[in-house]
């Protein structure tokens, strides 16, 4: 590994540390203390086994995979959703090429409905928003949404338009932070 890319993620480390910090400083008062927003871990990873067979689930996603995604891409910011012990959500990101988005590649909310079950993409969307204020990026993309149920939950969401697939690009939802 180049020393540059070693440097990039020890920096882009304390970042994300400091986004997820200032997006749980910033939650409304009612999950304020209640939600705590941290990275996926280990931890994170054998919370994740609890959902991994569900047959709840709506992905088919292996979590296993965020270590390499954070390392390949040195930038991206990883965000685990937890309330006490129980694992919430979990999301992976990163910004477009140029850093002038962020990309919000992955997400998935626990298919075991506790308390705050509702707020998980609201609260993912503050952390990422917050990232990319952080690092400089001027709008937020939501990548390939799987369907059109998601894609009008998004937007219920305030300011995102969709943009269709073209010359291999794939299609994804935009808002200006």
């Amino acid at each position: 590994m180049l020393a540059t890319h070693e440097i990039a993620i020890l920096k882009y480390g304390e970042t994300r540390k400091d986004a997820r910090k200032v997006a749980e400083d910033a939650l409304p008062n009612y999950l304020k203390g209640k939600l705590n927003l941290k990275g996926v871990d280990s931890a994170a990873l054998a919370a994740f086994t609890v959902w991994q067979n569900t047959p709840e689930r709506m992905v088919d996603w292996d979590w296993n995979f965020a270590s390499r995604y954070c390392i390949r891409y040195p930038k991206a910011f990883d965000l685990s959703v937890w309330y006490g012990n129980s694992l919430c959500s979990l999301s992976l990101g990163r910004p477009t090429f140029r850093g002038t988005e962020m990309r919000l590649d992955f997400i998935e909310k626990s298919p075991i409905v506790n308390l705050f079950s509702r707020e998980m993409f609201g609260v993912s969307l503050l952390a990422y928003e917050t990232y990319g204020d952080l690092i400089g990026a001027k709008k937020i993309r939501i990548m390939e949404p799987a369907n059109k149920k998601l894609v009008d939950y998004y937007t219920s969401h305030g300011g995102f338009r969709y943009v269709a697939a073209r010359q291999g690009n794939p299609h994804y939802l935009v808002r200006s932070l």
